[in-house]
């Protein structure tokens, strides 16, 4: 007996209907298994993408310092600003060790120094091995000095000084306050016109002489003009002294 095949769209017998309809069975098992794999898969991929999607929400944020832009300690100018602590007569470290707006230099002349950053250089020959080293700030209305005195001690130094005999002062020249400091003297006045200084008076000096590591005398002289904040000379000064180191020795870092 012949039956027509609708899907071959043929007459076939017994034995061939037989074959088309295992063919048949088998095909639909091979469906029923990779339908049930593809629908395995599905499942296995949404659970992990459920499991990352939680875990990412429940990450921790990233912190401040790493948001935040960072300011540099050394990046300050001496000068500061409105919303800055005003100067005082000390260093005044930071985590690092180093006055905020301050930079550690040694000089050629072999001494070590701390200053504001980006103030320019000038020496002249003068007594003593490191001559007379003057630094400034941009537009020259701060300077500080580093010579070695020739003086045996900081008050004979000083005597000498104020002598107007052996030291010519100007007119407005005017001493207001003399007073020991560790292993020295600091004398502070104030001046009219300063040679190879800007016509910006009148200036206001500090002058540290003191004995340093190597058993020399040395002085650091700070000078602002009349349009600088005295506290911003006094610290200029202290903060020198507090990172000096002469030539040829080995010094600790303040603090």
């Amino acid at each position: 007996m012949r039956v027509f095949d609708d899907d071959r769209q043929e007459w076939v017998g017994h034995e061939q209907e037989r074959q088309a309809v295992a063919l048949h069975d088998r095909d639909a098992a091979r469906q029923r298994t990779a339908w049930r794999g593809a629908v395995t898969v599905l499942a296995v991929c949404g659970l992990a993408f459920g499991t990352w999607a939680l875990g990412w929400k429940d990450e921790p944020e990233p912190t401040a310092y790493l948001l935040a832009p960072q300011s540099s300690a050394n990046s300050q100018d001496v000068s500061g600003d409105a919303t800055e602590p005003a100067p005082t007569d000390g260093a005044s470290p930071t985590a690092g060790g180093l006055p905020r707006g301050y930079e550690t230099l040694t000089d050629v002349r072999g001494f070590r120094v701390a200053l504001p950053i980006g103030w320019s250089r000038t020496s002249t020959a003068g007594q003593g091995g490191i001559g007379v080293v003057n630094y400034r700030n941009y537009g020259a209305s701060q300077r500080l000095q580093v010579y070695e005195v020739s003086e045996p001690t900081p008050e004979a130094s000083f005597r000498d000084f104020l002598d107007d005999t052996k030291v010519p002062k100007s007119p407005s020249f005017q001493k207001l306050s003399l007073e020991s400091i560790t292993e020295g003297q600091r004398l502070t006045y104030v001046t009219g016109r300063i040679e190879d200084e800007p016509d910006a008076g009148p200036w206001y000096v500090v002058d540290d002489r003191f004995q340093a590591a190597d058993g020399k005398l040395y002085a650091l002289v700070g000078y602002g003009s009349g349009a600088t904040d005295r506290a911003q000379v006094r610290q200029l000064v202290s903060n020198a002294r507090a990172w000096f180191c002469p030539p040829g020795s080995v010094c600790q870092d303040p603090g």
